[in-house]
């Protein structure tokens, strides 16, 4: 005899399924707005792997009430195949053998937010400026991009990265003394360098022009803005009950929504750099936003992800909410050929160094 089902709860699955495959197909369109014209854009694709991931749930949940309301997460889950893609990839498109990465000429290439020393596994800044030196000496790639790199002498540079003959930075100085902000290491002659600053903020854009073989391509060592939401904080109020989370939360959203709007007018100032240079331009650092988000589907035109192209398994590349945010990127000419993409796990910051492999 079969289980007569509760209309009541029928109808709550339903209300909660349509819900949730709203918010997920509200995702997919955010990715297409400008967050400076819609600042709540940058709400939705910030959630999509969450909001994902609950509509898996309703999923299996509804095939095993054998719900005539499963069609409402399929129809929000069918479109996420062609997401998926920039989050996780189960093997590389180039399916080179080691060996013949090796053995391929090309331009290796590191990127990463190294967090001003102050958000590694709890060691202290000196440990952490250590770890982040030595793992660049190991790793020995021809250019190296990193953001908020802190010191307390930029004089001291040279001798920090003696393998680095060209050395180029752009800091701010901070009421403690300590001086931040983006740092670009090259093997490779330079040509020219400067910068993009953006207003009210220690965000910017440092830009270096580097010979590679017959040419010169411009390197853009990017920190576009940050969400500046403390998930400590988040942990500590949840803790201390409804009020108190809701607050921190509304406040976070707030954020969010501010720091959206400013990433959006900063992509905008990048790309008219890019466009009035005349130069291949090669993309990378971070970008503080999702494959779900307006900034990163404008970097994206025109131009090849490394992940994508020969990344395995996840891409995160925040430490914390790992495997949740992919927010650390490097973008190549659309002729290039990626050779090789990792996200190194290790634990001197908040974020994963990314190193890849081009030829150009």
């Amino acid at each position: 005899m079969s289980r007569k089902k509760n209309p009541f709860l029928s109808l709550s699955f339903r209300l909660v399924a349509t819900v949730f495959c709203v918010l997920l197909l509200l995702s997919y369109v955010s990715a297409l707005i400008d967050p400076g014209i819609f600042p709540p854009a940058g709400f939705f694709g910030l959630y999509f792997i969450p909001v994902l991931a609950v509509n898996v749930l309703l999923l299996i949940i509804a095939l095993l009430r054998w719900s005539s309301s499963v069609w409402i997460p399929v129809i929000a889950l069918l479109p996420s195949f062609f997401f998926l893609g920039f989050f996780f990839r189960a093997g590389d498109r180039n399916s080179l053998p080691d060996r013949v990465v090796a053995e391929t000429e090309g331009l290796r290439l590191l990127t990463w937010n190294v967090g001003g020393f102050r958000s590694g596994d709890g060691c202290a800044a000196e440990e952490s400026l250590a770890g982040v030196v030595e793992l660049i000496e190991r790793e020995s790639p021809d250019v190296v991009s990193l953001q908020e790199f802190r010191a307390d002498d930029a004089a001291e540079l040279g001798r920090m990265f003696p393998g680095y003959p060209y050395i180029r930075r752009h800091f701010y100085r901070l009421r403690s003394g300590d001086c931040v902000g983006n740092l670009t290491l090259s093997r490779l002659p330079l040509r020219g360098d400067g910068y993009l600053p953006f207003r009210g903020t220690t965000n910017m854009v440092l830009y270096t022009d580097i010979e590679y073989g017959d040419g010169v391509f411009r390197l853009y060592n990017v920190h576009l803005e940050s969400n500046n939401i403390s998930l400590a904080s988040l942990i500590k109020e949840i803790r201390g009950g409804y009020d108190e989370f809701s607050q921190e939360l509304a406040e976070a959203h707030e954020k969010v929504k501010k720091s959206s709007s400013r990433r959006g007018g900063q992509v905008r100032a990048l790309l008219e750099n890019i466009s009035e240079c005349g130069l291949p331009a090669v993309i990378c650092g971070d970008v503080n936003d999702t494959p779900m988000s307006y900034c990163f589907r404008t970097l994206y035109r025109g131009r090849r992800d490394t992940f994508c192209e020969a990344g395995k398994g996840f891409g995160a590349t925040y430490r914390i909410l790992w495997p949740l945010l992919r927010i650390d990127y490097v973008f190549v000419p659309e002729e290039s050929q990626v050779l090789e993409h990792r996200t190194l796990r290790t634990g001197w910051s908040d974020h994963y160094p990314v190193l890849v492999k081009v030829h150009m």
